[in-house]
Parts: C-alpha cells; sequence; structure tokens
C-alpha cells in the first residue's frame, strides 16, 4: 500500500471514524468471496517476483512487490492499484486455490491509480454494493505481506474522501478495516461480499504501520473507469469548463462552498446558466466542499452524460444541469479537474499546459539537505536554495538519465539562493528564464514530492503580499502550496513564467525569492568578494544547524549559557530569516527571551512582509511580557489580514494589555463578522481581562 506517514494528518478523518464497534466475524463474508480475490505478483527492474523464494512478510517493496487483484467482470478482467503494477517488466497473478496464471495489462490510469489486467479464465467477478452506510460493517481481503489472502474487518469510517492527497481524482471510501503493504488492489466487501472499493491508500505512523486510516477507490469511480479501460485502454473524464478556487476563511464561516473563478465559454458549466463568482454547493449527491470535490463529484459522470449542479448566486439558491453530450470535446484525461479553461498538461498534471511543461526544468536535489530542488536557467545552470547546500561545494542532481554532479558556484548574493553548474543536463529539456511579473496569481509550485518520489505542481494559490519595497532579501509571499522537498524549486503564473524560487512557509502562507533575484544572484557571480561571501554564509548556516541539534540535545529547561550563545551568533551570521525563525522558537522554548526576539526581529527586518516572521515575533514578545513593543506588529498584521482571526486576536491582546483599547475594539468589530464564536471569547478578554504577562 501506498503510505502517507504522520498521525497528525489524521484531521481527514470523520468523527464517525473514531467510533468504536465490534468487527464483523469473519464468518459473515461468504466463503466463495475470496475465488474472486487474486494476489498480483509483479516483477520489477531489480527485484525477484513475488511469491518465488521471498521470505514471508517482504512484500510491498521491502522485497518482492506483491499486491492484489478483485475480478470485476467474467471473461477474465481484474482490476488492480495501478501502483502496484507501473514499473512492471511482467505480471503473473496467483489465484485463491494457489494456481499462478500470466496476466496482460488491458489499460492503466494514473489519475486514479487503477489498472485492467485480463487472464485467461473465466473467475466469478464481485457484485457491486449498495452505497455503503456510515459505521456500516465492512471486510479488507487482500495479499497482505505477501502472506497471502486474508481477511481483516472494521467499518466505514467516512464517504467522498478528495483531499487525501494521494491521486489527481479521488473518491475513496475510508475505513478502519486494517490494509497494509501488499493489499494494494484488494477489495473492500459488505458483509455480504458485495465490493464496495478497492484497496488503493493507507495514511500511516512514522513507522509506516496501520493506523486505522484506510483508503479504497468507490466501486462507482471503479466501474467507471474500468469500462473505460476496457474499451480504450485509457479512461477519459467530464470537463465541466471551470476554474475553481476555495473561499477565503471569513466566507467559509457563512457557506461551505467554491467559487467558480473563471468559464470556457461553451462549455458545460456556461450552458448550465453558471457564472463567474457563483458558489457551488452539490454536484450530484456530493456536496462541494473544496475544489477536490468537484474532482471526485465529477469523475463519476461518464462521457456523454449529465450531472445536476446546485449553486449559490447572491443569496438565491439556483441548479442547473451540466451536459456533456453535447460534443466530443467535452472529454479528455484532465477533465474532472478544477482548471483553468486552456489546455491542461494531462491527468498527471491537472493545471495549465505551460505550468506542467516546466516540470522539466525542476530537478530533485541532494546536499547538505537530504532532499530539495534546483531550477534550470541555463544549459548547465541551475539556481536553487542556498540552505540546501550550506557549506556543500558539490549537489547531487537527479535527472533522467541518472544522477549527475554539481558544483556551487560562488556569487556574493546574500540571500537565500545559490547557483550549480551541471553538465549533461538533456538537451532537449525546457530551460525557464526569470520573468518579474506582479499580479495576484493564480500562483503554481513546482518541485520533490518526497513521498511520490517526482517532481510535480502543487495545488495553486494567491498572492498575500509582495515584497517590501526596503527589503532587499524581501520575499513574495504566497498561498501556493510548498511542502519539504519543494524548497529551491520553481514558483510559476499561470502562463509558466518563473516568478520566483521557492523558500518554505507553513500554515497556508509560504514564500518565495522573487525572480529579480535571480539576476542580483548571477550578477554578484562577478563581484571581488563573491567566495568569501559564500563561503561564510555557507559556514554560517551549517553552523547554525548544528547549534540546533545541539540545542535539541540538551534536555528540557534553559540552556546552558554557552550553548544559547553560540546558537544566537551563529545563527545570525547565517544572514537566513528561517534560521532567525527557527532559533528564535527554541530559544524562546527555553525561556530565554531576549535573544529569541532579537533573532525574530532580525527576521521581521530582512523579510517585512512575512506573516510568519511577524507571527513568531508578536508570540516571542508576548511570552516575553514585551507588551508595549508588541503593538506596531499587530496593527500591521491588523492592517494587512483583515480576514484573519489571528491577526485580529494579536491585535486584542496588544491594544487591551498596551493600552490601545480603539485597536481592540476595532479588531473585536472584524472578529464578530467573520467568526462568531471566537468573539464570544474575545468579548470576555476585553471586558475582564486577565493580568498582562510580565517581562522576562
Amino acid at each position: 500500500m501506498r503510505s502517507r506517514a504522520g498521525v497528525r494528518r489524521a484531521g481527514l478523518v470523520a468523527a464517525v471514524g473514531a467510533l468504536l464497534l465490534s468487527a464483523v466475524p469473519a464468518q459473515a463474508i461468504p466463503p466463495e468471496t475470496l475465488e474472486s480475490i487474486v494476489s498480483v505478483l509483479p516483477v520489477w527492474p531489480g527485484h525477484p517476483q513475488g511469491g518465488q523464494g521471498v521470505p514471508p512478510g517482504r512484500a510491498g517493496g521491502r522485497g518482492a512487490p506483491e499486491g492484489s487483484g478483485v475480478v470485476v467482470a467474467p471473461d477474465g478482467l481484474i482490476a488492480t492499484a495501478w501502483h502496484v503494477v507501473e514499473p512492471a517488466e511482467r505480471i503473473d497473478v496467483r489465484l485463491a486455490d494457489g494456481r499462478v496464471l500470466p496476466a496482460e495489462l488491458v489499460g492503466q490510469d494514473r489519475a486514479s491509480d487503477i489498472a485492467l489486467l485480463r487472464v485467461d479464465l473465466n473467475l466469478p467477478p464481485l457484485a457491486p454494493a449498495p452505497r455503503p452506510a456510515l459505521a456500516q460493517p465492512v471486510c479488507a481481503i487482500g495479499n497482505a505481506y505477501g502472506l497471502g489472502l486474508s481477511i481483516a474487518c472494521g467499518v466505514v469510517s467516512a464517504r467522498d474522501v478528495s483531499n487525501a492527497g494521494f491521486n489527481p481524482v479521488e473518491d475513496f471510501v475510508q475505513t478502519d478495516a486494517a490494509t497494509n503493504p501488499g493489499s494494494s488492489g484488494g477489495a473492500l466487501v459488505d458483509a455480504e461480499g458485495r465490493l464496495v472499493g478497492l484497496l488503493s491508500a493507507i495514511f500511516a505512523s512514522e513507522g509506516d504501520s496501520n493506523i486505522g486510516i484506510n483508503f479504497a477507490v468507490s466501486q462507482p469511480l471503479l466501474q467507471r473507469v474500468v469500462e473505460d479501460l476496457n474499451d480504450d485502454g485509457a479512461a477519459s473524464y467530464v470537463s465541466a469548463g471551470w476554474r475553481l478556487e476555495p473561499l477565503r476563511r471569513a466566507e467559509q464561516a457563512e457557506v461551505a462552498a467554491v467559487r467558480v473563478a473563471d468559464l470556457a465559454p461553451d462549455a458545460a458549466a456556461a450552458a448550465a446558466g453558471l457564472q463567474a463568482g457563483d458558489l457551488i454547493l452539490r454536484i450530484g449527491a456530493r456536496r462541494i466542499q473544496s475544489p477536490r470535490d468537484a474532482i471526485g463529484a465529477l469523475a463519476l459522470v461518464a462521457p456523454g452524460g449529465t450531472v445536476e449542479v446546485e449553486f449559490l448566486r447572491g443569496q438565491e439558491e439556483r441548479s442547473g444541469s451540466l451536459d456533456f453530450g453535447r460534443s466530443e470535446d467535452q472529454t479528455d484525461e484532465t477533465a474532472a479537474l478544477p482548471v483553468p479553461p486552456a489546455a491542461t498538461g494531462g491527468a498527471d498534471c491537472p493545471h495549465p499546459l505551460p505550468v506542467c511543461a516546466a516540470r522539466q526544468a525542476v530537478f530533485p536535489i541532494e546536499s547538505f539537505d537530504p532532499l530539495a530542488s534546483a531550477v534550470r536557467i541555463a544549459p548547465d545552470l541551475m539556481v536553487t536554495n542556498r540552505h540546501a547546500l550550506a557549506d556543500r561545494e558539490t549537489a547531487k542532481v537527479f535527472t533522467p538519465a541518472g544522477p549527475r554532479e554539481g558544483r556551487v558556484l560562488a556569487s556574493a548574493y546574500r540571500g537565500d539562493l545559490a547557483l550549480l553548474q551541471v553538465e549533461g543536463l538533456p538537451d532537449d529539456g525546457v530551460i525557464l528564464t526569470p520573468e518579474p511579473r506582479n499580479d495576484t496569481g493564480p500562483f503554481f509550485a513546482v518541485g520533490a514530492d518526497v513521498a511520490r518520489q517526482e517532481v510535480r505542481v502543487f495545488e495553486p494559490g494567491r498572492l498575500i503580499l509582495p515584497p517590501a519595497d526596503e527589503a532587499p532579501l524581501g520575499r513574495l509571499h504566497v498561498t501556493a502550496r510548498m511542502q519539504p522537498g519543494v524548497s529551491g524549486g520553481a514558483l510559476l503564473d499561470d502562463e509558466g513564467q518563473l516568478v520566483g524560487i521557492a523558500v518554505g512557509g507553513g500554515e497556508g502562507r509560504y514564500e518565495a525569492l522573487p525572480s529579480a533575484a535571480i539576476d542580483e544572484l548571477l550578477v554578484l557571480q562577478d563581484a571581488p568578494d563573491a567566495r568569501s561571501v559564500q563561503t561564510a554564509l555557507g559556514t554560517a548556516y551549517s553552523g547554525c544547524a548544528d547549534a540546533l541539534d545541539s540545542a535539541a540535545t540538551a534536555g528540557r529547561g534553559p540552556l546552558p549559557d554557552q550553548v544559547a550563545l553560540a546558537l544566537s551568533e551563529s545563527c545570525r551570521a547565517s544572514e537566513n530569516a528561517g534560521q532567525y525563525l527557527e532559533a528564535g522558537r527554541v530559544l524562546g522554548m527555553t525561556g530565554d527571551f531576549a535573544r529569541a526576539i532579537e533573532l525574530h526581529n532580525a527576521a521581521v527586518a530582512q523579510v517585512p512582509n512575512s506573516i510568519n516572521a511577524r507571527i513568531a515575533l508578536l508570540v516571542s514578545l508576548q511570552l516575553g511580557g514585551r507588551i508595549e513593543a508588541m503593538l506596531p506588529h499587530a496593527r500591521w498584521l491588523f492592517g494587512m489580514l483583515p480576514e484573519d482571526a489571528q491577526a485580529q486576536r494579536f491585535a486584542i491582546q496588544s491594544g487591551v494589555w498596551g493600552g490601545e483599547p480603539a485597536l481592540a475594539e476595532a479588531a473585536y468589530a472584524r472578529l464578530a463578522a467573520s467568526n462568531p464564536r471566537q468573539a464570544e471569547a474575545a468579548r470576555r478578554f476585553i471586558d475582564n481581562p486577565p493580568p498582562a504577562p510580565r517581562a522576562r
């Protein structure tokens, strides 16, 4: 099974998923159900075939790869997960009675992670189950760890899951029935042995152990994709011809929906009467709370079909019919995705074609940082983050033809960018040219996805704030999603132009060095102090990282003064806002508020428009009891983020404790309009405030 580590992300689980019910007894499953489940034995390059002398319990990538499959039609058609057989040179299947047969790959759909196999034998297919109920008993049947078919039972903990993040197209049934490596492609069945879904993916703890959050492709989506694969060898999805965007936080307090940002004039959405600005409430039977919900809802609609859509225009609820039978150009591999009406990059990249093509200019790299990204800006030249290299002189660049060594070039640029010279990059590859732009988006981050082990385009976002005019090392601040591994990757506009180099961030606020900084980086190669600046900053970054490690091993409580001093001085010398924030956080947690405030002030001075830096500074100031010093930063957040509840809370605290009641009341009024529940607590704080934190 594919897994995404981290219990922290278990927020996807519906509340009912925690319900403790007795598992279905194994005897509730008709015994003939196992005749419709097979073990899939692919031969991957460099691996032995599953079941051929490999110790038991070594399936799923730890040894010989094995998976599972479900018979879906009587003429030998077997569905499995595409990731099980994608790299296979040959595929066999093992039946429940032990026979092993060769299998032919009929077709595959990367977007939904479904593949269709055929064997030369009639096998009994599983009957489709009706839509499952929440908390309904179900059982997972698969070849877990290559030990042969086994059954594990639980309940349906959520339906219509479309935001698990495994596939471009998701319509998952979530269950706590245990699934493990080797179960991928197996069956989720009800008590009568009817097919509820195809086992596909799991969330896992850091040790890859099962934590009861498992996903199966819903039977309706599986059936629709299988029909396409059997007919054409590939799946097609309908296109509504719209681009959808999530609502802002304040709007989400009033309605759960997504906004139509743009419409193609002749497509299904426009023909149904929708307009830009309408809020999509429901597609078919599914409530729509995010753009990815629309992906899952439209994925169930076959080309040529129709589906009802309910939407809100102003305060009026309306409905229309999305008709996908008007013309053949209503369908393609990407159509279920909420993309701009312009051409997209295909089912594995549901974004504008120029953005998807730019993936060829972004490469995973390994150096000081275990995994980061770099962007090709010339035939043999790449740019990445300095923090990905630190004091290293080389980096390993992963190309389609294999790893290449990149040599770090000196520049006197003092921000978080560095140059790599790399020989042997693809002759026909894409090269991105820095193109400064002032725009509100959409913006797309392109970089290495550690979990998927590929370069991909992440969900788009808008501009929060541009670089501050007075900040030579200022950054773009966007909502375009980034994650570990994307640092050093590209931030693009919807025309595929290089807007900046990704740096990182979090809490829905991400940062990038603007493309103009790349020009400065190149010009300062010729500076007489290029080598000394490069060496000093790289050494300081590495030293700060070592000091942070030392602080992490020092135990709880205040740090020894020499450790705290070394941490503060080495991280200040790195001139890196990210390290300022991390070191300040560590010092603040150990009670060294003076040094924490100093470092967080340095981060704000370097990147004044960074929301994350301002919030970190405000936290340090509050904990350290520097209430009056909070006021200018709280006012700044109040002005820049009128819809952000956290900004309003800081303004209320600072106004009450710092003697500016007008600021507190203005922030309360905004909070009352956007988040009445939090406003109740804020009112109590204003009317009866606790003592302000004392200076420490």
